[in-house]
């Protein structure tokens, strides 16, 4: 009896020193932007150029209810930036493809859940560039890394390849 009561509470004391499992759902699209008509000059009579594609990230990390996670920093392709976090409160969530205006395309970004859902926002202005040993192995072997802190601790989640998704043109 006292051999079965020490194997369930080391059980019970080995599951509170892991980390929590987390599930990360990344996608990358290109924001294709319109063009301008040729020799348009602005108020100033400068020349309008073109703006440059960008890249939209969508990156959301589903977990237990019962865990409190902070997203503290975000490396894209070894890019470091600067994130913010909102829970999201109801999925599945899903984004509407219009390039096609008669025929929208739905696309699942994160199935139906009863977990918690956080949604992380990229901001574009670079993130401290300070990398330790650790995130530079993991950014080497990886596309996304998520720096995230639970219980004032530090982890790391990883992700290979980010799923590409259909590009956006905007008129």
């Amino acid at each position: 009896m006292k051999v079965l009561f020490l194997l369930i509470s080391l059980g019970f004391g080995l599951t509170s020193f892991t980390q929590p499992a987390i599930k990360t759902f990344a996608f990358e699209q290109d924001n294709v932007p319109g063009t301008k008509p040729a020799g348009v000059t602005d108020e100033n009579g400068n020349l309008v150029r073109k703006v440059a594609a960008k890249k939209n990230y969508f990156i959301f990390l589903s977990f237990n209810k019962a865990y409190h996670i902070t997203p503290t920093q975000v490396f894209i392709r070894g890019n470091p930036l600067t994130v913010t976090s909102t829970l999201i409160r109801k999925t599945p969530i899903e984004l509407v493809n219009n390039n096609i205006p008669n025929k929208p395309q739905k696309i699942t970004l994160v199935p139906a859940t009863s977990n918690k859902v956080l949604e992380i926002q990229v901001n574009e202005a670079p993130g401290e560039n300070a990398k330790s040993t650790t995130v530079q192995k993991l950014t080497n072997k990886n596309e996304v890394v998520v720096v995230y802190s639970w219980k004032k601790k530090t982890y790391f989640l990883t992700l290979k390849k980010l799923k590409k998704l259909d590009p956006v043109f905007n008129e």
